[in-house]
Parts: structure tokens; C-alpha cells; sequence
């Protein structure tokens, strides 16, 4: 009596007993006894299989018991190890292409991680850093501040929680935040894979759908190193429910898997809607999604696949409304909006089982999908506080402002779209249509949820261009099927599944991918060339738009170094918040306020005055409107090209250190130089109150010239200042400390550091 399963053990334990079971076997078919010599075996062999009771010892040798179950095992074995084999090589590509997305993300490693900063990329990932930072101040556990309540709550309370073993205010919370996007965008690229995975079948497009995910540049530049805002953390949610999706209309049966499938729908879903105030937007294709996905179900026999779906979708609307009442996390739009979607979805379940129950088509749930439709639209209006979001959201989608609300096309035509969208853009638009085929003849509603999370977010990217890494994941997963379908034109692989089961096979003899199970096998030379060049079309020139988008946001060394001393400078001298507020740019303002004062909820004051100051006139005339609120200013080099006024406060700072250098034009007597970078890009003023120096004139003098040598870390100049002659007296506010020459410089004044930070006055003996 044979023991299937000590077989199946002495093959696994002994791999090499599988080929010598061949031919031992092809020896028993000949033969009525054999010898371990007949078939080039060692005795041993023969006395294990006797042992485990497949073979028994005969006069003239040895027999096989029963060479069926042998058979039988050696057969599966070679299929196990097959299919084992198999499944290396689909998760060692797997590795590969994540570590590609790694790989990409991270070109701005050196500029990101300086000395003993972690120097975030762009201006609004230190909102992110300072909302851990405050989370992290309250107590042993995250606890959010009233700021993040509204809007992002779990995006904070996720990267605190992460930040939290490090402790508040140090080097862990920017070392969390700096490599969040790129977590994020592996786990995005891992679900993209599993839905590209599912919808077709066909491991080689998951695989190219992760990779070229890996090299779009809108999802690589807004996940890469140090690019910590909320669109990393919304690209996981919104792959986590696209997978949960596909998943739940891919199965008919209800198992295990089918409601582990509906509770990562239901925490998709929810995520979305406590991460981001315009959550809606994410949600929003799920909708006609799931309406198109409905007339392909009620064509299909059997269980119904929504009902999963709509669990999902309620569960998780419940979930994101219990955080809400409990933690007082997100708008209440926000989650209201969830909480319609799950009511529609219901209502979309019910109207099919009625559609079903009176033998009706699928053109009577298609109209009643048009009347109900239109009724919610206007019943939606008819709710104030979801009416007054929607009427904001528009009036956002309209209005212009920074570079990211212009859509993708807005510069630079078809370029641009390339530029933003990359290779997969143009693999994924022609597959479109096939999709839609796909979905509606084999009757695969996943398709028609992927198609029009495409469409809806290539309409938002068209509007503004920060929609692109949403658009990110589905058009690598259309590009995933495109890629796959191109290289089969070029006969270097069999078409994809979804293409062969259209009835468009081809011979797959010299396949790359190896035969009908899709294994990953190395085809020839040739092949391997021509596959690995169109391989690099798709990736380098997404790789080298992300590269070049990411040093656009990277923080400059002029601006770390402007930052990097104003920080020492405002410890050194102990000044306190908002003595210690950095007037800047608003694109980098938050920079500089996190370093210099761990301030960075907001640059709108900044957004507000810093060009008006700029392009004023008079510098001294805002003294008084940054007392006590104002304590450094940065300028910066702008190209002239001719349009700057030599009298605006921009020329009189940058260019000349506020000194009266140019004899119509004044200098300033509020705004000392304290530091310029080495190649001058950035330059320091500290508002000062300044010291009044205040004595008689030299005779027939209309106006008396001041002059004082002043040099500061990274450079020296002549500080100028000119006071006109009122009755034989002068007056005249200086905003540097130091030895002045009055008139041809016969007579002298010193003014003190103490003089120029009391605002005191210097009288000159006559």
C-alpha cells in the first residue's frame, strides 16, 4: 500500500528524486523487474522508495507498486514546482519595478538631507511637519491640534503616530514626513499592480501598469523624497478602493476573500473622506462607475456582485461618520457626501433586484438609472451645506492662482501633457474603447469602474494640473494593458489576456512570456533587445521629466543657507515669536518660518504684502505696519529685463543693501542688511526701529550725505544715507550700526548696536 503523501515529502525533501522517478518509470513500463543500473540510479534510491512503500523488492530486482500514484506525483510535483517557479519570477519583477519607483523617487536625496536638517522639498510640506510637530507637544500619544480637525485629520494623525517614537520638535518628525510620499507611492504601485492584476488576468500588465505608475512624472514628483503633502497619502486610498472594487465585481462566489475585499472597500472610502476636505472628488467616480458596472450585472446570471460592493460602501460611509461624531474629524460635507454615495449605492442595488424581479432589461435600469439620476442631482442642491461646497468647489476649479491650478495642457500643448503624464498617458488613451468592449461583451463590469475613474480624472487634470497623479494609477493601468498589447504587435510577447480572449490569439511559440500560463520566461536575445528599448522609451523619458520637475522643488542652497542662518542668528540673540517672523516669498515661506520659529500654519500674510512691499517705493513707510509682527525680510534676484524701477524697494534691498547709492533715489532707515549668500541670490534685512542721528548741518548745505562701512557674512558695502537741511539741522534714521562720515568726512558719528535696536537717537555736537 502506497503513501501519496510520504511521496509528495521524499519530493519535496529530494527534488532531485522527480527525474530519477522518470526514469525508473519509463524502465518499470519495459520491464517486469528492474535494477537500479538499468536506469543509471544508485542503489539507494531503490531502497528509500522501498522504504516508503512505492516499490517492492522482486527475485530479478525491484517493482513499482503502483505506477499511477507515482506517476500521478511526480506529475504534480513538476506542476507545484512549476507554478512555484512561476511565482518567484512574478514577484522578484514585482520587486524590481517598486524598487524602480523607489529608485526614481529619490534624485534629491543630497538636498533633502543636509547636515543635521531634513530640508523638505517645496513650500507646503512644512504645514505637515509643523502639524506633527504640534500633535506630538500635548501628550505621550498624537493628539491633534484644532488646525488639523478640519481637512487632513488622518493624514496628520497617521504621519504623528509614525513620528511619535522619535518625541516632539525633533529631527524624527522631518525624517517621517520626508519619506511618507515615498511609502506611499510603493503601497499605490503594489494595489495598482493587484487591480491590473485582477481585472486581466495577466500578471505582465500588473507588472508594466506598476511600472509605469513607477515613471509617470504628476505621481512621481508629488511622491517623491521630501514632497510630503496630502496627494501621496489620497493616492493609496484611492488604489485601495479601485482593487477593493474590481476584487468585489470579479467574484461570484461569497467567500472569506469576497468580504476581506468589502472591508478594504469600506476602509478606502472611509480613509478618502477623513483625509482630504476634497474627498468628494475621489468619490465621485464611483458613482457613474458603479451605475455603468449595474448594466453589466443585470445581464449576468447568478449572484448578485453589487451587493458586496454597496456593504463596502456603507460600512465604510458608517465608519467615517462614527470618527466624525467621535474625534470631530472632517467637514461635515466631506462625510455627508460619503454618506449620499453609500444611500445611492443602496438605491442602485434596489432598483436592479426590481429591474430583475420583473424580467426587464437592461435598458429599463439604464432609464431608470437617467430619471433617478437627475432627481438625486436635484435633491443633492436642495441640501444647503452640500450645495454651498459644491458651489465653492466650482468656484476653486475656476479661479487661477500657483502653476499646479493650471491644467496639464496649459503651457505647452500636447508637450506638456507628455511632459506631466508621461508614456502611460499614451498607452492608456486607445485602450479606452477596448474597455469599454472588454466590459460589455465578457461581461466584466471592472472594467467600465477603471475606464471612468480615467475619464473623470483626465478631466480634473485637464482643469489643473495637480489632478494628474490621480489620473496616475488608472492610466498606468490602461497604459499596463496598451504596453503589453504593443509589444505582442512586435511579436516579443503573446497579447495580453483580455486581447486573446477577444478572439485575436497569435502564436505564442517564441513568446516572452512563455506559453498560455504566463509564466515570465526569457525569451531570445533579439527579443529581449527590442523589448528592453521599448521598455526604456516608457521609462527613461518619464524617469527624466520627474527628475527635472523634482529640482524645480527642491529647497536651493541659497535658500537653505539664508534660512540656516537667520535660524543660528535668531538663537543666538533669543529672539521670540513674532519677532522672529520671516517676511518671504509665499512659495517658500513656510521654509523659512518652520527653521527660523517653528511657525508654519500659513504664508497667507505673506501672500498678502511681501510683493506690495517689494514693488512699493518707500521701504520705511511699512515700518509701522511690521512693528511687532515682522523681524526678517529675504530678498531674492529677479530678472530685471529692464521692468524694475531702480526707486522700488526690490532694487533699493537687493541691489543695494537700502544705502542711498544713487543720489535722487533715498536709502532706508529700517531695514538692516545682516546676511547675503555667498552668490548673492538671497539677502537678510532685520526690521530695526533704527537710530535717529540728529545734528547741525555745515553751512549753504541743502542736504548732508552719511556714509558708514558695514560688513556682514557674505559681504561688504557702503551704507549711504542722505538727510535734508531744515534750519541748519539734519535728521535721519540709519539702519546699521557703525562709524559714519558726515558731509566730506571731516566729522564723524558713532552709532551703536544698542542705538539701532532701541530705535534711540544720536545727537552730533555742534
Amino acid at each position: 500500500m502506497t503513501d501519496d503523501a510520504d511521496l509528495a515529502s521524499l519530493l519535496e525533501t529530494r527534488p532531485d528524486f522527480a527525474s530519477k522517478l522518470d526514469r525508473l518509470l519509463d524502465v518499470d513500463a519495459e520491464q517486469d523487474a528492474w535494477r537500479p543500473v538499468d536506469a543509471g540510479v544508485d542503489d539507494a534510491v531503490a531502497v528509500t522508495l522501498v522504504d516508503s512503500g512505492h516499490v517492492e523488492k522482486v527475485p530479478d530486482g525491484y517493482r513499482f507498486t503502483d505506477r499511477e500514484t507515482v506517476r500521478a506525483a511526480v506529475d504534480d510535483y513538476r506542476r507545484d514546482a512549476s507554478d512555484d517557479r512561476r511565482r518567484i519570477r512574478v514577484r522578484t519583477a514585482l520587486l524590481v519595478a517598486l524598487a524602480l519607483v523607489v529608485l526614481v523617487r529619490l534624485p534629491t536625496i543630497q538636498e533633502v538631507f543636509r547636515d543635521d536638517w531634513v530640508v523638505l522639498a517645496s513650500n507646503d510640506p512644512y504645514f505637515y511637519r509643523y502639524l506633527v510637530d504640534q500633535a506630538l507637544l500635548d501628550g505621550p500619544l498624537p493628539s491633534l491640534p484644532e488646525r488639523a480637525l478640519r481637512g487632513e485629520p488622518l493624514l496628520a494623525a497617521t504621519l504623528a503616530v509614525a513620528a511619535w517614537p522619535f518625541g516632539a520638535g525633533t529631527w524624527g518628525s522631518g525624517f517621517v514626513v520626508a519619506w511618507y510620499p515615498v511609502v506611499a507611492a510603493v503601497a499605490t504601485a503594489a494595489l495598482v499592480y493587484g487591480a491590473a492584476t485582477r481585472l486581466t488576468d495577466d500578471a505582465r500588465v500588473g507588472l508594466a501598469a506598476a511600472g509605469l505608475l513607477a515613471v509617470t512624472p504628476a505621481h512621481a514628483y508629488r511622491t517623491a523624497l521630501g514632497v510630503a503633502d496630502h496627494h501621496a497619502f489620497d493616492y493609496v486610498w484611492l488604489a485601495l478602493t479601485a482593487l477593493a472594487v474590481i476584487e468585489l465585481l470579479s467574484r461570484s462566489e461569497r467567500d472569506r476573500r469576497t468580504w476581506l475585499a468589502a472591508g478594504g472597500l469600506a476602509v478606502g472610502v472611509a480613509a478618502q473622506a477623513l483625509a482630504w476636505e476634497a474627498a468628494p472628488l475621489l468619490l465621485l467616480p464611483l458613482a457613474p462607475g458603479l451605475a455603468l458596472a449595474a448594466l453589466v450585472e443585470i445581464r449576468r446570471p447568478g449572484p448578485e456582485r453589487l451587493a458586496p460592493v454597496v456593504a463596502g460602501l456603507v460600512a465604510g460611509a458608517a465608519l467615517a461618520h462614527l470618527v466624525h461624531l467621535l474625534l470631530g474629524w472632517q467637514f461635515e460635507a466631506v462625510v455627508y457626501a460619503l454618506d449620499l454615495l453609500a444611500l445611492g449605492s443602496v438605491g442602485l442595488l434596489a432598483l436592479v433586484v426590481v429591474v430583475r424581479r420583473l424580467d426587464g432589461s437592461w435598458t429599463w435600469l439604464a432609464a431608470a438609472e437617467v430619471v433617478l439620476g437627475i432627481g438625486a442631482v436635484v435633491a443633492v442642491r436642495r441640501i444647503p451645506v452640500v450645495s454651498t461646497e459644491l458651489d465653492a468647489g466650482l468656484d476653486f476649479f475656476l479661479r487661477s492662482g500657483p502653476a499646479e491650478l493650471a491644467g496639464v495642457g496649459a503651457n505647452y500643448g500636447a508637450v506638456g501633457v507628455l511632459v506631466i503624464l508621461g508614456f502611460a498617458s499614451v498607452l492608456a488613451a486607445p485602450m479606452l474603447p477596448f474597455a469599454a468592449k472588454w466590459g460589455w461583451q465578457r461581461l466584466e463590469s471592472g472594467w467600465f469602474v477603471v475606464g471612468v475613474y480615467a475619464i473623470h480624472f483626465g478631466v480634473l487634470a485637464a482643469l489643473q494640473r495637480r489632478f494628474g497623479g490621480e489620473l496616475a494609477p488608472f492610466a498606468a493601468i490602461l497604459g499596463g494593458v496598451g504596453f503589453v498589447l504593443l509589444a505582442s504587435w512586435f511579436d516579443l510577447v503573446k497579447p495580453p489576456v483580455p486581447r486573446r480572449l477577444a478572439g485575436r490569439d497569435t502564436d505564442g511559440a517564441v513568446a516572452a512570456d512563455g506559453g498560455d500560463d504566463d509564466a515570465l520566461v526569457v525569451p531570445d536575445r533579439t527579443r529581449v533587445a527590442l523589448l528592453a528599448g521599448l521598455a526604456g522609451v516608457a521609462v527613461g523619458s518619464g524617469s527624466l521629466y520627474a527628475a527635472l520637475i523634482d529640482r524645480r522643488l527642491v529647497i536651493t542652497d541659497a535658500t537653505y543657507e539664508a534660512a540656516r542662518w537667520i535660524s543660528e542668528y535668531v538663537d543666538e540673540h533669543d529672539i521670540p515669536y513674532p519677532e522672529s517672523y520671516v517676511l518671504s516669498k509665499w512659495g517658500r515661506n513656510r521654509v523659512y518660518n518652520y527653521f527660523v520659529n517653528g511657525e508654519a500654519a500659513s504664508y497667507s500674510y505673506a501672500e498678502r504684502t511681501y510683493e506690495d512691499f517689494l514693488f512699493s517705493n518707500d521701504a520705511d513707510s511699512w515700518h509701522e505696519e511690521f512693528a511687532d509682527r515682522v523681524g526678517f525680510v529675504v530678498t531674492r534676484d529677479l530678472p530685471h529685463l529692464g521692468l524694475i524701477s531702480a526707486s522700488t524697494v526690490q532694487s533699493t534691498l537687493h541691489d543695494r543693501f537700502g544705502s542711498a547709492t544713487i543720489s535722487n533715489i533715498g536709502g532706508v532707515g529700517h531695514f538692516r542688511a545682516v546676511f547675503a549668500t555667498d552668490d548673492g541670490a538671497r539677502k537678510v534685512f532685520r526690521v530695526v526701529p533704527g537710530a535717529t542721528i540728529r545734528g547741525p548741518a555745515p553751512a549753504e548745505t541743502a542736504r548732508v550725505r552719511l556714509v558708514a562701512d558695514v560688513s556682514i557674512p557674505g559681504d561688504e558695502f557702503e551704507y549711504v544715507r542722505r538727510a535734508t537741511v531744515t534750519d541748519g539741522t539734519f535728521e535721519v534714521t540709519v539702519a546699521n550700526p557703525g562709524t559714519y562720515r558726515i558731509g566730506q568726512g571731516d566729522t564723524t558719528v558713532e552709532v551703536s548696536e544698542r542705538a539701532v535696536q532701541a530705535g534711540e537717537t544720536v545727537t552730533l555736537d555742534s
